[in-house]
């Protein structure tokens, strides 16, 4: 076998073994946060008045239009809240058959317990005169990223948390340092997804 010919199937090896740790640690992430979420009440009705429960996202909002973010607006009857987080997650990437990436498409925190809607589109300028903050999403920008699958119909899975009390950060937060610093603060969540292709 010629080296040319060992280093292209070493090279598809190599390949292969980093989507498959890709994949797994990608599912364990997915799954750590689903045990989480049976640890708490689903007591927040989330909806959007850019796109209808598991119905399609707008071209408004993803890649192929302006790239706003979607309306929202949740409803609950919790007595205590001190702040609002929102998340925004596909876990479709690279495809929905073949999962290697959960991809963090918007991180907001600290939404005052007074605020239960945002407009479509919401700018920076706005979230702060909300009183709410930008995190990172998974390219490390403080903004929404917009629906943009590679391939398949991917869903986009919106997440509101009540809280009872504002999160501290010295710098802007991951979606995954929002999870982590959120635990035992939660007085409730809501679920809206989205699809697009």
């Amino acid at each position: 076998m010629r080296l040319s010919t060992r280093i292209l199937l070493g090279l598809i090896v190599l390949f292969g073994v980093f989507m498959i740790i890709m994949h797994y640690r990608a599912r364990s992430q997915r799954e750590n946060e689903y045990a989480d979420l049976k640890k708490i009440r689903k007591n927040i009705i989330l909806s959007s008045g850019s796109f209808p429960p598991n119905g399609d996202m707008p071209i408004n909002c993803t890649c192929r239009g302006a790239e706003v973010s979607p309306a929202l607006a949740w409803e609950d009857s919790l007595p205590d809240v001190e702040s609002y987080v929102i998340l925004a997650t596909d876990y479709d990437v690279l495809m929905p058959t073949l999962q290697i990436f959960n991809l963090s498409h918007w991180v907001l925190y600290n939404l005052p317990g007074s605020v239960r809607s945002l407009p479509e589109g919401v700018t920076s300028e706005q979230m702060q005169l909300l009183g709410g903050k930008i995190g990172k999403n998974s390219t490390g920008n403080l903004k929404y990223i917009g629906p943009c699958p590679s391939a398949g119909r991917h869903a986009y899975v919106f997440r509101v948390y009540a809280l009872d009390e504002p999160l501290a950060f010295t710098d802007a937060p991951t979606k995954q340092q929002v999870l982590e610093v959120m635990k035992g603060h939660i007085l409730g969540y809501g679920e809206l997804k989205g699809y697009f292709e």
